[in-house]
């Protein structure tokens, strides 16, 4: 893979780590075993880029604190900026690491059902 490629390749994970956020807020906000399970989840499926995600969610979680509404749609955002390299895997990748980290603590909730099934779509309509 080309160097430019890389680049967007990390955008998109770094819009993973986003929308992971907003699947970790959305219940009852982030509590730390979330985040845990974040950066694990995050390192056995993204590989080597993981640490994109990671600091992604990091920033968000430590600095700026966007409402999940803002932070969706600013990965959205992303995610079709980047769309011409969002690849079938990529996709499924991004899908089984919001999935994981919804169920990682206490089980899926109303909320981060909706979440997933929102950018279940959203994700259709990209690419």
């Amino acid at each position: 893979m080309n160097n430019s490629a890389n680049i967007e390749r990390r955008e998109i994970y770094r819009a993973i780590g986003e929308l992971a956020y907003v699947v970790a807020k959305a219940d009852r906000g982030l509590t730390p075993a979330e985040r845990q399970s974040f950066f694990r989840i995050a390192q056995e499926e993204l590989d080597y880029d993981s640490w994109a995600a990671q600091s992604r969610f990091e920033l968000l979680d430590e600095v700026t604190q966007p409402s999940i509404d803002r932070a969706y749609n600013d990965a959205l955002h992303e995610l079709r900026k980047y769309s011409a390299y969002l690849t079938p895997d990529l996709k499924e990748k991004a899908m089984i690491v919001l999935q994981r980290v919804a169920a990682s603590c206490d089980g899926l909730s109303a909320h981060e059902t909706f979440v997933l099934d929102r950018f279940r779509k959203d994700l259709q309509s990209l690419g």
